[in-house]
């Protein structure tokens, strides 16, 4: 063990679950795996920064591995990149780098403060191993539901298991915005016709909603 310490280290890059929903769910769409792609590029563009001579990375690929190897290869031309399929069961240094991260998520986990503060101490924190297939992880999901707030910080909303979840269990919610939109193309709703500008004032204004312009303040 000492002689490893002498000659290696490691790095991590941590991605919070509400910033993976934020990512996820935002108009214009960022995937996973384009987030851990970036998270990949960031941590060996760290590493380079502090001076170390890196000739070669091992990766786990995310997706196709032959367009992400090339991906990084191009961004790094340096370094020999090798990005495959189950890299933790061929390369032993990818093996080390999966233990890393999996004792850092748990962790984590273990050491979880919920940002909803009235959660701490009265919801369970046997979350299981995060996987859809673990009966424990399902337990946990079904049981911190809220019908109205959905999940806590902890959950990333964008997970598909979490979305059927709310969409059982959940309340329904209607919003005004999508009930007046347009149909069809909705770039007409925009335009002027004749020079005359023919879009309707949303319907969600002439409600009473006790509204008032705000030059009549």
């Amino acid at each position: 063990a000492t002689k490893i310490q002498a000659h290696a280290g490691w790095s991590i890059r941590c991605i919070s679950p509400q910033d993976i929903s934020h990512c996820m769910l935002r108009r214009t769409k960022y995937s996973l795996n384009a987030l851990a792609h970036d998270a990949t590029i960031q941590l060996i563009q760290d590493v380079l920064e502090r001076g170390v001579p890196i000739t070669k990375v091992f990766v786990d690929t995310v997706g196709p591995p032959e367009s992400y190897q090339r991906k990084l290869q191009e961004l790094f031309p340096k370094i020999s990149i090798v990005v495959a399929k189950k890299a933790d069961s061929l390369y032993p240094i990818v093996s080390a780098a999966s233990i890393c991260a999996k004792v850092t998520r748990d962790a984590h986990l273990s050491h979880w403060v919920f940002a909803e503060r009235w959660l701490q101490d009265t919801i369970s924190k046997e979350y299981g191993s995060g996987y859809p297939g673990d009966p424990n992880t399902i337990k946990w999901l079904r049981s911190s539901i809220d019908p109205v707030f959905g999940y806590p910080g902890i959950i990333r909303f964008s997970w598909s298991t979490c979305t059927k979840l709310l969409d059982e269990r959940a309340v329904k919610v209607g919003w005004a915005d999508d009930e007046d939109a347009p149909k069809g193309n909705k770039s007409k709703f925009f335009t002027r016709s004749n020079g005359v500008d023919s879009r309707q004032r949303s319907k969600f204004f002439s409600r009473n909603r006790s509204i008032q312009l705000a030059s009549s303040l």
